[in-house]
């Protein structure tokens, strides 16, 4: 009988012990007292634009709802990195599905990525999405200059915008009016200071414009630099 009492006391204890131990890891590891694991995907269809004539840069990704919560509604944080995942700025407590910055903050003609998590009313939290890259646009070339070199000729030239070994080319156009009179892809001039080429077939005394642009890819192109002239 005595045996009966000690057995029956350890069981108490022992189970008073996994009922405390079940008190504090249950929630962690997602059991008890209306706990559970995340029942929200991760944040996913993520996209980053140019916006604002390419002045800003627009981040946008699904909606996320707590199935779990009355308030089922979340917010979000929002991470952009380097590719080699230097943290360069966080954003957190967004309400919606889109946070805009200005592009200035990042350098131009660069790949960077950027990824977000869900969080709920309770700090519920999402996983992370998947890192979406994207690449931020060229600068466009400056000092653009125009040099006559007979009266149905120009030499048209300009500064090598910074980080030019990242781009593929400069499209150069000259219009008369709304008529082309000369469009080229240009060569990098890496070797000097700045680039340009000749344009022959010109008029004196008639108003021609030039526009210059950097061309990394076909998505991702500068702004045009513009300039009136004539002979």
């Amino acid at each position: 009988m005595r045996k009966l009492l000690v057995i029956s006391l350890n069981l108490m204890v022992v189970g008073s012990v996994l009922a405390i131990a079940f008190d504090r890891v249950g929630p962690v590891l997602g059991y008890g007292y209306g706990y559970g694991a995340c029942t929200a995907e991760r944040p996913n269809e993520l996209t980053a634009e140019y916006v604002n004539n390419d002045r800003r840069i627009q981040f946008s990704w699904s909606a996320i709802e707590f199935e779990d919560w009355e308030d089922g509604t979340a917010t979000y944080n929002l991470q952009v990195r380097k590719t080699d995942a230097t943290l360069l700025q966080e954003y957190t407590g967004l309400t919606g599905t889109t946070k805009t910055i200005s592009a200035s903050g990042l350098q131009t003609n660069l790949v960077y990525k950027f990824r977000v998590k869900a969080t709920a009313s309770d700090d519920e939290e999402t996983d992370w999405s998947l890192y979406k890259a994207f690449r931020t646009l060229p600068n466009e070339p400056t000092q653009l200059r125009i040099r006559k070199l007979s009266d149905s000729s120009a030499y048209i030239s300009w500064k090598n915008i910074v980080r030019s070994k990242k781009l593929r080319y400069y499209q150069m156009t000259v219009k008369r009016g709304e008529h082309v009179v000369f469009s080229k892809r240009i060569k990098l001039g890496l070797r000097h200071n700045r680039t340009g080429a000749t344009v022959t077939g010109l008029k004196t005394n008639v108003r021609y414009r030039v526009k210059v642009r950097a061309v990394a890819r076909a998505t991702s192109k500068s702004e045009f630099a513009k300039k009136y002239f004539r002979l």
